[in-house]
């Protein structure tokens, strides 16, 4: 069993795991335990993982004629095969797919599948987007709301299966640490949206408020928004059947959707590799729903993602390409001009995950670690469309350059400046 990430407070993992000395983040990957009973070593894995660390379990390879190293990684020592193709797989590539057993090659496969299924369903939020008022005074309604004083009222409202209202990642998020402003639980929605919002705007009064509701105990069921062979009006149908079961899901418990500018639905469920890519969220109707698996281990993923597509009810768009799921420069760069390019400080809402190379994101753990960019704030109104132009395009040579000679001097290349 390999110790691959610390908890928040490393001390927790002295109880499961008593040392001479305390496990630092220099001595990982750590071998912590070696034996021949599996059962052992996966309830030491689950003890240390209750306690905030991530491990992974690497087994002797199953098949004795096959290579005994990587088949990605050549110079490794294989653990186990991929679940997929049986090619002979390291610890390295079984810590790159989240733990699950598969080979470079296929979890790459995975993650594009997830990213083509989110292109189609983002196809048919748009078809869905269409039906969900039918009245065009509520769409001069809801814009009164949204260009008034009033504050934008947010409802967080969460279902959970029967059998896990329990689960680590549902009390991570409404309860986690009782210090305020870590960034890390749904209370700390509302301030960081408030602060963003006062960045651009200079206004220091609370113009979103988060109401928590939930979680409740229900296993659901909701309808697909769609099927092999639907015609395109069976599409359109659906799209109306979707927001409207969970209106009704909060309904019966006692939650009125509609008294929200904003109705944002969590539902917890699930081990798929991202249930993240299923979450949606629509500026017709301010709706939005986020799927957040129960073996999360990282808080800050899932409040991203619901910041995310909070981003979508208020009118931005995304900031990453489909394809590569990379954020497009410079409008899903917090900082596009910065020399050098990368690592870059903050991610931008829209594009959700940090850039730190040419071709390498780092995923959140905060939401102090997210910031609303230029091109998302004028599509949420809160600047113009020409401020957000002038950022992008700054001046060629700036006052500083003229006055010290600088436009004289040859242009310096960096080569990962992007």
């Amino acid at each position: 069993m390999i110790l691959v990430q610390l908890p928040e407070d490393p001390k927790k993992i002295d109880a499961v795991l008593p040392r001479s000395r305390p496990v630092t983040v220099e001595d990982l990957p750590l071998v912590t335990r070696v034996t021949d009973a599996i059962d052992a070593a996966h309830d030491t894995a689950h003890r240390l993982r209750q306690a905030g660390a991530r491990v992974v379990i690497v087994e002797e390879p199953v098949d004795r004629d096959g290579s005994a190293f990587c088949t990605d990684h050549p110079a490794q020592l294989a653990a186990r095969q991929c679940e997929r193709c049986i090619a002979a797989i390291c610890a390295g590539c079984m810590v790159n797919a989240r733990g699950e057993p598969r080979c470079v090659r296929c979890q790459t496969e995975i993650v594009s599948q997830n990213t083509r299924t989110r292109r189609r369903q983002l196809f048919l939020l748009l078809i869905f987007s269409a039906f969900l008022y039918k009245v065009w005074d509520h769409f001069r309604l809801d814009a009164e709301r949204m260009e008034s004083s009033a504050p934008i009222t947010i409802g967080v409202i969460q279902f959970a299966p029967k059998a896990d209202t329990s689960a680590n990642i549902i009390r991570d998020l409404n309860y986690g640490s009782n210090e305020p402003g870590q960034g890390r639980t749904l209370r700390d929605l509302a301030p960081w949206l408030n602060a963003e919002f006062s960045r651009y705007s200079g206004n220091p009064d609370e113009r979103f408020r988060v109401d928590i509701r939930g979680p409740f105990a229900v296993d659901v069921n909701a309808p697909t928004l769609a099927e092999a062979g639907d015609s395109w009006f069976t599409r359109m149908v659906r799209a109306v059947q979707y927001p409207r079961y969970f209106q009704q899901l909060a309904a019966d418990h006692g939650v009125d959707a509609d008294r929200y500018t904003v109705k944002v639905y969590v539902i917890y469920g699930g081990s798929e590799y991202d249930m993240a890519s299923h979450s949606r969220g629509s500026e017709t109707g301010r709706v939005a729903v986020v799927y957040v698996s129960l073996d999360e281990l990282n808080p800050g993923y899932p409040l991203a993602t619901i910041a995310h597509e909070i981003g979508h009810t208020l009118g931005a768009d995304d900031n990453y390409d489909p394809e590569t799921s990379r954020a497009i420069h410079p409008e899903g760069f917090v900082e596009p001009f910065s020399k050098p390019l990368f690592p870059q400080s903050f991610a931008e809402l829209m594009a959700v995950d940090i850039p730190i190379s040419r071709t390498g994101e780092m995923e959140v753990s905060t939401l102090d670690q997210i910031r609303v960019g230029h091109s998302s704030a004028a599509g949420m109104g809160w600047i113009s469309s020409e401020q957000a132009e002038l950022f992008y395009t700054p001046a060629e040579v700036g006052p500083e350059d003229r006055l010290t000679g600088e436009e004289s001097k040859p242009e310096r290349t960096d080569g990962d400046s992007g």
